[in-house]
């Protein structure tokens, strides 16, 4: 059986991925911020909570709860899901086809056997068309699977919120580990700040991304992180991840 943590926030009656969890018989700790605890219990009595110590810690908080809670519970690794997750799928050719938790378990195996340090499921409309089965040593989104037997240790930083996540992909390149998406499944969920609760009010509506951006260039440099706007506005960068432990070579 899995460890799936689910951290969320403002989303008692809008999280896809609890309304979906509820079904599944798995080992999933939702992680919640006192203020928020009772409503959620009320309304998902079945699940396991993990109460954080303090309110309004910030996602990099969390995350680094949920990273030092597993470590010290002896956990080799576990699944941290965002709650908006729509879905989940496994690819048969160029289709996907949905499919439940047991996703999680057939991903972790390929990431274990391999010997990645993270993993990630692939988003839902690139996983379709991939011709590998993995993308190796770049982000892990959303649907992460981390392995602590390689990550011990590691912490994601505050100073970095808002592309922690993205952060935290290159430190493990970095280090010399072994970032992957398996595209050989894949996981839904609506575009970044684009629905209620989570990050959309207190980091999205508000501008936050630009400063993350120019702190992830003075972080990493220009040679890694470039600064762009897209279509819709959004401030981002792209990262130019061979320049990340270059001296690494890839199996896939």
């Amino acid at each position: 059986m899995q460890n799936i943590f689910i951290p969320t926030k403002n989303r008692v009656e809008n999280s896809t991925l609890l309304k979906f969890a509820e079904s599944e018989n798995e080992n999933v700790f939702v992680v919640v911020e006192p203020q928020e605890h009772q409503q959620y219990k009320n309304r998902f009595p079945n699940f396991q909570y993990i109460i954080l110590p303090e309110n309004n810690g910030g996602i990099t908080y969390v995350r680094n709860y949920i990273k030092e809670y597993s470590e010290s519970l002896g956990m080799q690794n576990y699944w941290q899901l965002d709650d908006d997750i729509t879905g989940f799928f496994y690819r048969e050719g160029t289709k996907l086809i949905r499919g439940g938790f047991g996703i999680l378990h057939k991903a972790a195996v390929e990431f274990k056997d391999a010997g990645f340090a993270l993993g990630g499921l692939e988003y839902r409309q690139f996983a379709w068309s991939a011709s590998k089965n993995f993308v190796m040593n770049s982000f892990c989104d959303s649907c992460v699977f981390v392995d602590n037997t390689k990550t011990m240790g590691m912490r994601y930083r505050k100073y970095l919120e808002g592309k922690e996540d993205r952060d935290f992909a290159m430190q493990v390149i970095d280090s010399g580990e072994k970032t992957a998406r398996t595209t050989l499944f894949a996981f839904s969920s609506p575009a970044n700040g684009s629905n209620a609760g989570g990050l959309k009010e207190i980091f999205y509506d508000i501008g936050k991304e630009e400063i993350a951006v120019s702190r992830m260039v003075e972080v990493w440099g220009e040679n890694i992180c470039v600064p762009i706007v897209k279509p819709s506005g959004r401030n981002d960068i792209k990262i130019i991840w061979k320049n990340i432990g270059s001296n690494q070579t890839t199996l896939f």
